[in-house]
């Protein structure tokens, strides 16, 4: 039998072991790789400006300001992890025909802005609240009512922003993550699938420790209710099996009223808008017609 020590110093090399390995791979996933922007709004026949701003924190943004009529209310694009801006200019362009301006950006660490680095919305959503206040310094659009549109990731920014900036009037979502603690251990499962939550709770852990932030803070399930008397619009594939349609309900249900839900049938993730295009549209166009005055 081996000696007591030996066992005792087992013991505790294990756990640490294994908790350096979850901290490892989750450093490894903040780093992304940076895609080039694949299209712009010139290839939807869309005029834009280019444009950047600072967040507090003192990131530089790179974005597309689209005017179209200076009259009309302006919808933020939020684009989702790992992706960019250009990501989402289908979205641009149904909305730039409903005659809305709108502002889209490369949140930091994606695309053309600044930053190595992604916290997975939690320190994005400055980048947001940097948007909003270079709308509220611009002088065509310092006075318009502002909606936001924002999927998967960008869907949990917008909610959990729109929930605390009362200037936003209508925000769109589609497929966003109910609470960062239960998406970054839905994903640690998804890349180590074992049936126990233990690793997915040392990834927290190890997302704390990395930047010395409380996770459980972020949380759209725990903020939407704050939203309300202001309108939410929450899009969600029947068949996502990263956003569930059930928290997607989970949602609906914490959201105060006025508040609509929309499961696409036979979608998985970000799927809804390819299933159906034109019902997608109208939605979403209807919706902030609507409600964004």
């Amino acid at each position: 039998m081996p000696p007591f020590s030996l066992i005792l110093k087992i013991l505790i090399a294990l756990p640490l072991g294994l908790f350096l390995f979850v901290f490892i791979l989750l450093l490894r996933n903040t780093y992304l790789p940076r895609y080039s922007l694949s299209t712009t709004p010139r290839d939807y026949n869309i005029p834009y400006q280019d444009i950047s701003f600072k967040t507090r924190d003192g990131f530089l943004i790179k974005g597309w300001l689209i005017i179209k009529d200076k009259e009309k209310p302006v919808i933020i694009l939020l684009h989702g992890l790992g992706a960019n801006k250009s990501d989402v200019l289908d979205f641009a362009q149904f909305l730039y025909s409903a005659s809305f301006n709108i502002l889209m950006f490369d949140f930091r660490a994606h695309g053309e802005s600044r930053g190595m680095v992604t916290s997975f919305g939690l320190l994005e959503e400055r980048d947001l609240e940097g948007a909003i206040e270079y709308l509220e310094s611009n002088p065509l659009l310092k006075d318009k009512t502002i909606g936001l549109f924002g999927i998967s990731m960008g869907g949990a920014i917008a909610i959990v922003a729109g929930a605390s900036h009362p200037e936003i009037k209508a925000i769109v979502v589609d497929s966003p993550y109910v609470d960062l603690d239960e998406s970054i251990i839905t994903h640690t499962k998804m890349i180590l699938p074992l049936s126990w939550n233990f690793l997915g709770r040392l990834a927290v852990m190890a997302y704390r420790l990395r930047f010395l932030k409380d996770s459980s803070k972020f949380s759209p399930l725990k903020t939407i209710s704050r939203i309300s008397p202001r309108h939410v619009f929450i899009i969600n594939g029947a068949r996502d099996d990263r956003m569930r349609p059930e928290d997607a309900k989970r949602l609906y249900d914490a959201a105060g009223e006025p508040k609509e839900l929309w499961l696409v049938e036979g979608a998985g993730h970000l799927e809804g808008y390819s299933y159906d295009p034109g019902e997608y549209e109208k939605r979403v166009v209807d919706f902030f017609r609507k409600y964004l005055k």
